[in-house]
């Protein structure tokens, strides 16, 4: 409505001028070459706006001839783009459905419709990577470091050769390109977490704690921090623990009391302070430890920590004293296999056998019976003598499932480790159940 009355007006303003000028009295000579016009004045005023009109149209039919060309690229270039982001779909399903040859195709047709842009090279690079060929996606990678690349697509180029060399092994080749990143983005994350988890896997702890701090200031929250610290102090425990000296062990027992103040739910440090207690004689304070850190969160590792806190203890003392620890959670699953294991070694069988079919029959699926139960009850069942139910759960273990345990990358691990041995990432080991088939055991380097 607003856009038809400005119409209006406007053609109302327009015949009314055109009125005027028709109206305007006189008449006006204009002499040129010996030519003269004599002209009433509103034609005359009517030819110089037909002129300027002509001459108008003449300057736009002009301009549009003269940026044909310039529009027509554009046009190509947007065909182009359009023709190299569909490629880019289709190679992004492709990888996802592991189709290595399709998405080779798509990232090839992506990389000619937009040759200066970065995705089609990183996806080129996951192709080939999919494909098992490492040095042509370290190609690919290497190609966005050149010509017009800016220090974004520097810094992804350099990020695929790190997690390449990382992956080869290749240490001292993956710390050289996370600091050429870091000198194009002094705060970027993956960087100094990478050279973190490097320093850690070679034992740097200077190093670990330098890039720790510079990590900590790039943004990362309160929480992640603190998760972080811990792992490198419990890290750091380890090594020193492979010394295998007093003053190692001390310095040890030091590191996981730090690493378990930084992040109480970190259970390896819990365990670990525990059993250096345990060992240097301070049952006391190992107990201490095992009894809130029980109460917080029962967990197989504080169990078999308790357990070697009391290994040199007789098996009928341990039957009283695990009631200290798991009274303070009595229902928890744990609570109850942990009074069974102690039952079976006093050989208190009717006791171990009650306790075990109390978490059995709390299971609501057969099927999720662990491994660890059928064993345990297969071992109460010989101590009573019925060799027969004893075969049973022995053949029930064999089919049922494990139970949780360390694990990174889809790998079971045989205990905790800062760096997973797979990807090289760091804290990234964790309590849980493996998510499809059964994984392998991946031992833990000594």
């Amino acid at each position: 409505m607003i856009r038809l009355t400005l119409s209006l007006i406007v053609l109302v303003a327009l015949v009314a001028l055109v009125t005027y000028v028709a109206n305007l009295p006189g008449h006006a000579q204009v002499v040129l070459g010996g030519y003269q016009l004599d002209a009433p004045v509103s034609v005359l005023i009517g030819l110089l706006v037909f002129a300027m009109l002509a001459l108008l149209t003449l300057g736009l039919i002009v301009q549009f001839f003269i940026g044909l060309p310039a529009r027509l690229r554009a046009g190509r270039a947007i065909k182009r783009q359009a023709q190299g982001e569909l490629a880019m779909a289709t190679a992004l399903m492709a990888l996802a459905r592991g189709d290595a040859k399709a998405a080779g195709d798509a990232t090839a047709l992506a990389r000619q419709k937009l040759p200066q842009k970065a995705l089609p090279r990183l996806m080129a690079a996951q192709s080939a990577l999919l494909e098992g060929q490492a040095e042509a996606a370290a190609d690919e990678y290497r190609q966005m470091l050149y010509g017009e690349a800016d220090a974004a697509q520097k810094a992804l180029g350099l990020e695929g050769l790190f997690y390449i060399a990382r992956r080869n092994g290749a240490d001292a080749l993956a710390q050289k390109y996370a600091t050429q990143v870091l000198e194009l983005t002094p705060k970027c994350t993956w960087a100094l977490d990478g050279l973190m988890a490097l320093a850690v896997k070679e034992n740097d702890w200077q190093a670990a704690e330098t890039w720790l701090r510079r990590w900590a200031r790039s943004g990362v929250n309160r929480q992640m921090i603190r998760y972080r610290r811990a792992v490198v102090l419990l890290a750091e425990a380890q090594d020193a623990l492979a010394e295998d000296t007093k003053d190692s062990r001390t310095k040890a027992l030091q590191l996981a009391e730090k690493a378990s103040a930084q992040n109480p739910d970190l259970v390896a440090a819990k365990a670990m302070v525990a059993r250096l207690y345990g060992e240097k004689g301070g049952l006391v304070k190992a107990r201490r430890v095992l009894r809130q850190a029980w109460a917080r969160a029962p967990h197989p590792e504080l169990a078999q920590a308790w357990l070697d806190c009391y290994a040199d203890q007789p098996a009928t003392q341990r039957v009283r004293a695990v009631s200290s620890l798991t009274g303070k959670n009595p229902e928890h699953k744990e609570s109850y296999i942990l009074r069974a294991r102690v039952a079976l070694a006093a050989q208190r069988w009717t006791l171990a056998q009650t306790l075990l079919q109390k978490q059995i029959d709390s299971i609501e699926s057969k099927a999720d019976i662990s491994r660890r139960l059928c064993l345990l009850m297969a071992d109460a069942e010989n101590g009573l003598g019925d060799l027969a139910a004893a075969q049973v759960w022995q053949d029930r273990a064999r089919r049922a499932p494990l139970e949780a345990g360390w694990m990174s990358a889809g790998l079971r691990l045989d205990g905790w480790q800062a760096v997973c041995p797979v990807t090289g990432n760091l804290g990234t080991v964790e309590w849980g159940h493996h998510e499809g088939p059964q994984a392998p055991l991946l031992v833990a380097p000594s």
